[in-house]
């Protein structure tokens, strides 16, 4: 999630030039921070969901490897895909609704409606260098490849614990390298340096603190039989097809009330994948569900983290950014549930190529009353 707090700061002279409004910006880094990364198998997003399906897929004895799951339910995370070509959508065609036409007219004309006071300002130094951005980036690549290529990857499957391993050490050697380089030219002091690495590293506790607590209920839940008796109940005549669109809701209900996407997977993947196995639903539509699922909860959730961090980065009040993101999270919500009703059925890809045209033509219908509205309210009264 640091990429939110790291373009929000570099985009936001560039949008207030443009006369964009930082709603508009909060919205496009939240589009493009977790959506994307969740659909990236090496990175930690993607370590993460592959070792909660490993454990299920381990304990039920499924012959598929959760690389392959999650290579395979890619396609069926429809939520990300949508988040992702909104993007483009609005930005290319102009097509705001609700709340955000709302602040997009008002920073036409200038208005500071939305913004805060900086608090996150970029870190501005006379010693800076080029090297403080690439150099970082290259032990972290070279630290990765070094551990990794010899187990295979990326033409081999590699283990969830090389994979965690090997992240954890390049961010180490990154951030060491970062430190090691902003003391050499002056910028920063070793320990000063030291102290913000540890300052950051606390700031974590609280996600931490989550994702134990969802593993807790998640082991209780298992200890209880929650999943043997949730797959038994499905056994008794619940519709296969319709596992995905269900357990899109639950992990959208989750997510929104807890604020985690992560604690959501680590409490409904436990219970989702041994009742698609137990019924014969599509497992990796199932998987995509849940992913999308939690991704839907937490671009509704005014408390979740991705939406405080958006918020910060673009300098956006953070009840604003939740406002006016909330209808465009809502109708891509919407679109997914029902890929998911379908996807149940069929279990096609191509299921998200359909969902992103429904996109468009849903949105152009949308901006297109928005306008008509705007227009009327802004003739005068005869």
């Amino acid at each position: 999630m640091t990429t939110t707090l790291i373009a929000g700061p570099v985009f936001r002279p560039l949008f207030d030039k443009l006369k964009v409004s930082r709603q508009k910006l909060a919205f496009i880094i939240d589009s493009t921070a977790s959506p994307v990364a969740i659909l990236i198998p090496f990175i930690g997003w993607g370590v993460y969901i592959m070792s909660l399906i490993q454990k299920e897929f381990t304990a039920l004895e499924v012959g598929m490897s959760e690389w392959d799951a999650f290579i395979g339910a890619i396609p069926y995370q429809f939520y990300a895909f949508l988040a992702i070509a909104i993007v483009p959508i609005l930005s290319f065609f102009k097509l705001d609704f609700g709340p955000m036409a709302h602040a997009e007219r008002l920073a036409k004309q200038g208005s500071d409606f939305g913004k805060v006071q900086d608090s996150l300002n970029v870190f501005e130094h006379k010693n800076a260098k080029t090297s403080f951005v690439w150099a970082p980036l290259l032990v972290m690549l070279i630290v990765l490849c070094s551990i990794l290529i010899p187990h295979g990857f990326p033409f081999q499957q590699v283990s969830g614990s090389t994979f965690r391993a090997g992240l954890s050490s390049a961010y180490f050697f990154a951030a060491m390298t970062l430190i090691g380089l902003m003391a050499l030219y002056g910028v920063r002091k070793l320990s000063d340096g030291i102290q913000v690495y540890l300052k950051g590293m606390s700031n974590m506790m609280s996600v931490a603190v989550i994702l134990i607590l969802a593993w807790a209920l998640s082991s209780v839940g298992k200890e209880l039989g929650a999943a043997a008796y949730i797959a038994q109940q499905a056994q008794a005549g619940f519709p296969y097809w319709l596992v995905p669109a269900v357990a899109f809701l639950l992990a959208g209900i989750i997510s929104f009330a807890t604020g985690s996407s992560w604690g959501t997977f680590a409490i409904l993947m436990p219970l989702v994948i041994p009742t698609a196995f137990a019924i014969d639903a599509p497992m990796l539509v199932c998987i995509g569900a849940v992913l999308s699922g939690g991704l839907f909860g937490d671009h509704c959730s005014p408390i979740s983290e991705t939406t405080i961090l958006s918020s910060t980065g673009a300098g956006c009040d953070q009840y604003e950014h939740f406002r006016t993101q909330l209808p465009y999270a809502l109708v891509n919500g919407g679109i997914a549930l029902i890929s998911f009703v379908v996807s149940g059925v069929l279990a096609s890809p191509l299921v998200v190529l359909v969902a992103i045209i429904v996109q468009i033509a849903v949105y152009l219908v949308l901006s297109k009353r928005q306008s008509t509205s705007g227009s009327l309210e802004s003739q005068p009264a005869s």
